[in-house]
């Protein structure tokens, strides 16, 4: 059931996941559990009293964004802090930033103005169509940097660096064999005919 029966949307923040990348790499997902029955969440099946629950995962910079964008157009709202920014997350740390995204999503959640926002909606992957373009927007760059990022990984992972070496050292070692069998048959032909003069 729905804690929030004003707003018609409960937000929590119960886990995160840690997904490691390869090398160092590596990210926290936040997981967003969503209860609601705000018809933006809803398919045309579903009755106007449902409740539906789902969850979805961001990662801090996703959630940074959209609490920046709340605290731009909702300057009257004192939103909890947010976890600042670290290099390198230990696992406190990370326990910590969920405690605290828990504490602004169930604020957001809480807030008549916030829970309806098009910045949250947008964030929570509403059905409405500028969702879905948002979402198809940022999909190809994403996946297209992940490419990326694996391909270059790849070319360390599988060590095609010595291969490289050697093969540009053979090619150099067969354009010395090149130059030197030409010049070899030169000194042949500036030689034989010195040799016949000298025997002549």
């Amino acid at each position: 059931q729905i804690q929030n029966t004003h707003t018609g949307l409960d937000l929590s923040v119960p886990e995160y996941q840690e997904i490691r990348g390869k090398m160092m790499s590596g990210h926290v997902e936040y997981h967003i559990v969503v209860v609601t029955r705000l018809a933006a969440f809803k398919s045309a099946k579903h009755k106007p009293e449902d409740v539906v629950q789902f969850m979805v995962s961001k990662k801090y910079s996703e959630i940074e964004e959209l609490y920046q964008r709340l605290t731009a157009r909702y300057p009257q709202v004192s939103l909890p802090l947010l976890p600042r920014k670290v290099l390198f997350v230990g696992e406190s740390d990370i326990s910590e930033r969920r405690a605290m995204f828990n504490d602004i999503m169930k604020f957001i959640s809480k807030d008549e103005d916030l829970a309806t926002s098009p910045e949250l909606l947008e964030f929570l992957g509403t059905k409405s169509s500028s969702a879905v373009d948002f979402k198809g927007k940022n999909m190809p760059d994403d996946r297209e940097k992940e490419d990326e990022e694996n391909e270059a990984l790849d070319f360390f992972k599988e060590e095609k660096t010595p291969d490289l070496i050697s093969q540009l050292l053979s090619v150099e070692n067969v354009k010395r064999g090149e130059k030197k069998e030409e010049g070899d048959e030169e000194e042949e032909e500036i030689l034989d005919p010195l040799g016949i003069m000298r025997y002549g």
